[in-house]
């Protein structure tokens, strides 16, 4: 008779197929909201004033879907990321990987304090909005998509290049 065999469905396996598909949705997500906003922020450039309600209502509901999104891949990342690195084998007491493996916590860190940052600049949009000040909203529209979420996306990057090297250890 033949038996089932269940070798696969081990933690050491699993956790990092977890780690890495979390990590691949982070940086998509980030990427999928940039492209979005662009394209709205284009759009609406071009067209008359009353698609603006439309355009921050539109980019509002992405954003809103995108820090959820967000914050639940980075608290994966971060949680897998956490077992991943408290291996306790032979290679994490190499101290160039220790110093990358800081590193990545220091990126992850950087990287929360952007979106804590990013949440902000959203909730001022959203009080822009409520106060009928379009301008306002505008300018924090263009700050988030123009230079916070893609310095998300580079740090989300490096910190990727850092997990490769230490998982090559």
């Amino acid at each position: 008779m033949n038996e089932i065999d269940t070798g696969f469905i081990k933690a050491s396996q699993i956790l990092p197929l977890i780690h890495i598909l979390s990590v691949i949705f982070l940086v998509c997500a980030q990427i999928c909201v940039f492209l979005i906003a662009r394209i709205f922020m284009n759009l609406s450039s071009k067209s008359q004033a009353d698609a603006k309600d439309v355009k921050f209502t539109e980019i509002l509901r992405y954003m809103k879907r995108y820090e959820q999104f967000f914050a639940l891949f980075l608290v994966i990342v971060c949680v897998s990321g956490f077992f991943l690195a408290d291996g306790g084998g032979f290679k994490f007491s190499d101290p160039m990987v220790k110093g990358a493996i800081a590193t990545l916590w220091a990126g992850a860190g950087f990287i929360l304090l952007n979106f804590i940052y990013m949440h902000y600049k959203i909730s001022s949009l959203k009080r822009a909005l409520d106060a009928g000040d379009e301008l306002e909203a505008n300018e924090h529209l263009i700050i988030v998509v123009k230079y916070f979420i893609p310095l998300n996306i580079v740090v989300t990057l490096i910190c990727v290049y850092l997990g490769v090297t230490v998982g090559e250890f």
